[in-house]
């Protein structure tokens, strides 16, 4: 029978184990530990007495330890019953006056203290200070433990709090009432105190504090806007089983989205009709991305009516191939509205896709706000109006009644309120300016509410006036992962959070010039405070580590000047527990340096004002996107702190190379795309002043010129992404050392990326884009830079050549094309020196890696103008040249008449095998370019 016994209850757990979901199963793994609260206070006659405490847990008894102040109270674990327990023994007391000990109970969950009051043999009364009873009332027993005989006095009379018979005798009394519901949602207290009949400086005073009634935002019906279902639609291409009719099936991130045909270029444009039963009016429509490819881009929208029944263009738009939800309001409500038409001319990737399109009729009636603003100053129900009642407080919607209680109160949390009421800013529109100033797009997260909701929660956020803008809120679920779009109207919004994350106020314009703020009110019981760090309103290390310490979520953001850190949690705590300043201020500089050398100052930041958005994937090293920037979560402690990023080159180096990916694109043309932003590297590590730049030494180019004789796109060997980026991205280096280290040309960089954004290379041709490069460049030095881009080998023939660098690129530099650019070029007057030959670095500077630079063409060579005073002669060992008297000279060259066959910095080189020195002459080149023939000793 036993045996029967066990199988029916193992078949009874198996059913129930399948019955349960993941998330019980989730709950039921996560490691408990707790006692109530009834047990956290102890009184007892001066008797010997034992009692056993429960202890709820799922942890192993050895994980938690319980011990005793007092030798009088013994404490130990009682593990044998089918709960374990505290076990203590309070000892006879000997003493005249009531003693106190402490009993901790320490886990690694979470640590309770139980505290003991035992009476003497004087007279004493001894009850608990406070109890709590809920709010829906019921049976409530108050404990008083006394050596003497009291009177109870209440301390005004209550009539929620009805007593039962007591009786009279020198032990424990359980004196039991009945308390009555709170229908209020305001707490309420009642106060008793014992007295000892023969000397009232003998009593003890017990506080009941009934809890306000419950309220959450099931309290909260609202006027909500009427969504209009589409009675069928069609489109012109799908891909099969995702046609139209999955764009309004109520599903929003179901994962089967409407998408064009796959595996090639969408027909554009693609047309996508919703029709309706003209019963109904339309004041707006949503569109909801699938995030990602298919996007809409450009695109028309067409609307027809009973009235109208042809399709009428309404308007063109562009959704900027964006993952974020667009919204379009109609100038005026749609009559009788019988069929919508999107015309969609361009999408991501040349698809197009569409998660949902949802149409709405927006609700007039107010009801709900007129009566808040009966007792608030304004709809974001922030502050009350003077001479506010209670009755009138009650008279509201539970959830708005707590909030007036609280603030009537005085006890709305000052560190909740911080982040729950907000006036946010205007943000520039990320889209529009990325392309104007050709970069990535920054971010358009600038706007952290820091305060967190889950999945499945229903919040209130209330919006002040929203100065005819459009304003939405977007829950991140993690720093990798793009965020649940909700458009939020001015007044009383309520959402329901699919994903949980980290709530963004989304409010954006063209330009965030003179833009006013919206207040933003997310009241208790929506969502949990997190909190974030924002170097302008909270300024110091001390409120940073405050803000910190308080933090509960997965990820903790801090708001710089220029940039954002949307950083692990727990990597804040392990690498930057208590300083902040030391890495945001380093950051906001290093990005603010590069804004200077792409000159774009002049908009920055009256017009344009959005962060750089810094996260730490757990995957993954670094990189740059659209709207993010990623150092993998492990590497932060490198990056941040100064003195960790002044320990090691790459340390500055790395994040730099990244942010200039954001900002390389006026610059760049396929074969660059991992050289041209370290233009911006290199001077980051200038403006640091430790280490000196990097890249490959002049002797390098020498070979890939001279002896290899390569162009551009194929110089040198290839290191990343098919580019030798350590030869490549000296060009670059090379032109900013001569203009703004030397001074011939302070604000050559600006004004080469204002020009390259007014002439713009268009990466499909990268051939024309080099030599449009090196045309801008001349106009922006005003100097023919022909033999500088001679020698960087922009100007060598390449007859269709396919490469490949993030992407397949077909490679052509006619001669016909060189000469145009050459003609172009030489409108200009030539330079003064002949830098290409120039090297900012000299053996032994800090962090020079492990080669030599040369001995001759250091930049204060071309900044002095230096000639050469010396005879230079040279000797020769086989290919071996070595020069004597060549200090002043910046280079030298071998030459066979007048052709260039090599050329070197150092004092003594190796020439090529190939060179037959009895044919060659070599020169000295002096810093103006002029040669100087050596003579052979």
């Amino acid at each position: 029978m036993k045996n029967v016994c066990l199988v029916l209850v193992a078949a009874i757990m198996a059913v129930f184990a399948m019955a349960c979901s993941d998330s019980d199963r989730e709950r039921e793994l996560q490691p408990t530990f707790s006692i109530d609260e009834e047990f956290l206070q102890q009184d007892f006659t001066k008797e010997q007495m034992s009692i056993s405490i429960p202890i709820s847990t799922n942890i192993e008894s050895s994980a938690w330890n319980v011990s005793s102040n007092q030798s009088w109270c013994l404490v130990t674990k009682a593990l044998s019953g089918s709960v374990p327990a505290v076990k203590m023994v309070v000892q006879a007391s000997e003493e005249p006056d009531v003693r106190t000990c402490e009993i901790t109970i320490s886990s690694p969950i979470k640590n309770f203290t139980i505290k003991i009051r035992q009476l003497g043999y004087g007279p004493a009364i001894l009850v608990k200070e406070n109890i709590f009873v809920e709010s829906v009332g019921g049976p409530l027993q108050i404990v008083v433990t006394s050596n003497v005989e009291y009177s109870i006095e209440p301390s005004k009379p209550v009539d929620w709090i009805t007593q039962a018979p007591m009786t009279r005798a020198l032990v424990d009394k359980n004196y039991a009432y009945e308390v009555a519901e709170n229908r209020t949602y305001e707490a309420r207290t009642a106060v008793f105190t014992y007295i000892y009949k023969h000397d009232s400086k003998v009593s003890a005073t017990c506080t009941v504090i009934q809890k306000a009634k419950k309220s959450d935002t099931s309290d909260v019906v609202l006027e909500a806007d009427v969504k209009i279902q589409p009675t069928g639609g069609k489109d012109s291409e799908h891909q099969p089983g995702q046609g139209i009719e999955n764009t309004f099936d109520g599903k929003i991130g179901s994962g089967n989205p409407y998408h064009s045909i796959w595996n090639q270029k969408a027909t554009f444009p693609v047309v996508l009709e919703y029709f309706f039963d003209g019963t109904q009016d339309m004041d707006y429509f949503i569109y909801h991305t699938r995030s990602g490819n298919g996007n809409f881009g450009a695109l028309d929208v067409y609307t027809a009516t009973q009235e109208n029944p042809d399709y009428k263009l309404y308007g063109s738009f562009d959704f900027k191939q964006q993952n974020a939800t667009s919204k379009v309001m109609f100038a005026s409500t749609l009559k009788s509205v019988t069929k919508i038409k999107f015309s969609v001319k361009s999408g991501a990737g040349d698809f197009v896709s569409c998660d949902e399109m949802e149409f709405f009729l927006k609700n007039s009636s107010k009801q709900l706000e007129t009566k808040l603003l009966t007792v608030f100053t304004d709809i974001t129900c922030h502050e009350l109006k003077p001479g506010v009642t209670s009755e009138q407080i009650n008279a509201l919607p539970g959830y708005f009644a707590h909030v007036a209680v609280q603030l009537k109160n005085g006890s709305y949390d000052a560190w909740e309120k911080k982040f729950r009421l907000q006036d946010y800013q205007a943000y520039s529109d990320v889209e529009v300016w990325a392309d104007k100033l050709m970069t990535k797009r920054y971010s358009n997260l600038d706007n952290p509410t820091g305060i967190y909701a889950e999945a499945g929660d229903s919040i209130i956020v209330l919006v002040g006036d929203t100065h005819g803008q459009t304003v939405s809120l977007q829950a991140i679920p993690s720093v990798e992962a793009s965020g649940d779009m909700y458009f939020l109207n001015e007044g009383v919004n309520k959402i329901g959070i699919r994903r949980t994350g980290m709530l963004f106020v989304m409010y954006t314009t063209l330009t965030a010039e003179n833009m006013k703020p919206i207040r933003i009110h997310i009241p208790l019981n929506s969502g949990k405070v997190n909190g974030f760090f924002d170097l302008k309103e909270d300024k110091t290390d001390e409120a940073y580590a405050n803000l910190l310490s308080k933090a509960t979520y997965k990820y903790f953001c801090v708001r710089g000047e220029k940039i954002m850190f949307y950083f692990h949690l727990s990597k804040m705590r392990e690498y930057l527990p208590t300083k902040i300043l030391s890495a945001i201020n380093l950051w906001d500089n290093i990005i603010g340096w590069q804004q200077e050398l792409m000159g774009i100052d002049h908009v920055r930041p009256s017009q344009v004002n959005n962060h750089i958005f810094a996260i730490s994937p757990e995957e993954g090293y670094m990189w740059a996107s659209d709207y993010r920037i990623g150092f993998v979560y492990t590497y932060l402690n490198n990056i941040l702190l100064h003195e960790n990023v002044m320990a090691a080159k790459d340390n500055a180096w790395g994040p730099a190379h990244e942010i200039g990916h954001i900002h390389q694109k006026a610059i760049n043309w396929p074969s660059s795309t991992e050289s041209s932003n370290n233009l911006f590297s290199n001077f980051i590590l200038y403006k640091l002043g430790k280490y000196c730049s990097r890249g490959s030494e002049l002797s390098t180019l020498a070979t890939a010129r001279c002896v290899e004789k390569d162009a551009w796109f194929d110089m040198g060997s290839s290191t990343h992404q098919n580019e030798d980026t350590e030869l490549h991205m000296r060009m670059n280096w090379q032109l900013w050392n001569y203009y703004h280290r030397c001074g011939y040309k302070p604000d050559f960089w600006p004004k080469l990326f204002n020009l390259l954004r007014e002439n713009r290379i268009v990466e499909s041709n990268p051939g024309a884009g080099q030599l449009l490069f090196a045309k801008m460049a001349s106009k922006a030095a005003n100097e023919d830079l022909t033999d500088f881009f001679e020698m960087w080998g922009l100007f060598v023939p390449v007859n269709n050549v396919k490469i490949e660098q993030y992407g397949t690129w077909i490679y052509n530099v006619t001669q016909a094309m060189i000469d145009e650019a050459k003609s172009y070029m030489a409108q200009f007057p030539k330079p003064k020196h002949a830098f290409y030959y120039l090297e900012d670095r000299k053996n032994g500077d800090v962090g020079i890696d492990n080669y030599k630079v040369g001995d001759v063409g250091h930049y204060t060579q071309f900044k002095n103008d230096q000639k050469i005073t010396k005879t230079v002669t040279y000797s020769r060992s086989g290919q071996r040249i070595t020069v004597s008297g060549g200090e002043e000279a910046v280079a030298f060259e071998i030459k066979i008449g007048t052709e260039l066959v090599f050329f070197s910095n150092f004092l003594s080189f190796e020439a090529p095998s190939s060179v037959d020195l009895n044919a060659v002459q070599v020169y000295a080149v002096q810093a103006d370019g002029k040669r100087i023939q050596a003579t052979l000793k």
